[in-house]
């Protein structure tokens, strides 16, 4: 009876020793998981573009945006304190000093409201323009302020990206004095923040949905009396209520996107970030043209094509 078992178990040793096994390095691991992050991040930018379209079609919303942008932080902070609760959490919260969190609440809100302002003033070809020069900024930043640079390799994926992406977002570049130093300092301050999200990630040895619950709340406050000077509050009672269901998924959906840039940032770099968000403009422009009907002309392909081989050159940099 014994040799029986034995010989049962040596079958059985012999058949998994067949078995094919896949071994992943751990650095295969932590490409999956940014591959992750960026595919939230993606997915829930191009999901909260629509849904804010369909929001901002009520005109009483159309004149609170700052409110808005509160509601999604607001958000984001009850979505971090339910998933750190519990036996099950998804990481332990803890209390920063205000002070620490503060320059990084106070970019976020210059970072929002310069580019509504920019927007405003501006033809949306150098608004989009703007977005697309936030990436070599943040090189140039980082190089002023950190002495920090990177391969060469690199820089040309980057300028690479940025240029599809420019040949297919830009069109009518019609500015003036006032639109164009608004736009730069948008441009700065936007660089700033997402440099400065990295940077407190270390400095503070947190980890990024810690930082992240704690600069939420600090941005709220900050955000209140901006929205007191700009906003006008909106009668709840007479919106529909089809539109009020965007509104509050919509906050929920931010929360997804502000956790995953902070992850991308964290794991990775504000310029790493910049490609993804690029990419993402030329999906979702690509997206909105599509159903919109509109023919891809030569110069739109080109464009494409440039930007997602420059994404994948950086990639594999």
């Amino acid at each position: 009876m014994e040799s029986k078992d034995e010989e049962t178990a040596l079958d059985s040793a012999l058949y998994e020793d067949r078995l094919p096994r896949w071994r992943t390095s751990s650095q295969q691991r932590s490409r999956f998981i940014d591959a992750l992050w960026v595919g939230l991040n993606a997915s829930a930018t191009i999901a909260i573009v629509f849904m804010n379209k369909f929001v901002f079609a009520d005109p009483q919303l159309r004149k609170a945006q700052i409110m808005i942008s509160m509601w999604h932080f607001a958000a984001t902070f009850i979505v971090l304190c339910a998933a750190s609760r519990g036996s099950r959490r998804l990481f332990t919260p803890i209390r920063l000093p205000t002070l620490q969190v503060l320059p990084l609440s106070a970019f976020f809100a210059g970072f929002l409201l310069l580019n509504n302002l920019s927007l405003a003033t501006n033809p949306v070809g150098v608004y989009q323009l703007a977005k697309i020069l936030t990436a070599p900024a943040v090189v140039w930043i980082n190089f002023i302020l950190f002495r920090k640079t990177i391969e060469r390799n690199k820089i040309l994926a980057v300028l690479i990206t940025c240029t599809g992406v420019g040949i297919v977002s830009v069109d009518a570049l019609r500015t003036n004095v006032i639109g164009t130093a608004i736009a730069g300092a948008a441009v700065t301050i936007t660089a700033c923040y997402q440099i400065w999200i990295g940077k407190k990630i270390v400095d503070l040895g947190v980890e990024a949905p810690q930082l992240l619950l704690n600069q939420s709340a600090t941005a709220v406050c900050l955000l209140i009396p901006i929205s007191l000077c700009i906003d006008t509050f909106p009668d709840f009672s007479i919106i529909p209520a089809n539109t009020l269901r965007f509104l509050f998924a919509g906050g929920i959906v931010a929360s997804f996107i502000n956790l995953s840039q902070f992850m991308i940032i964290g794991r990775t770099s504000a310029l790493t970030f910049n490609i993804v968000s690029n990419i993402k403009m030329l999906s979702i422009l690509s997206l909105g043209w599509y159903s919109e009907g509109k023919i891809f002309t030569l110069v739109d392909v080109v464009g494409i094509l440039l930007a997602f081989s420059g994404a994948w050159w950086y990639t594999k940099s």
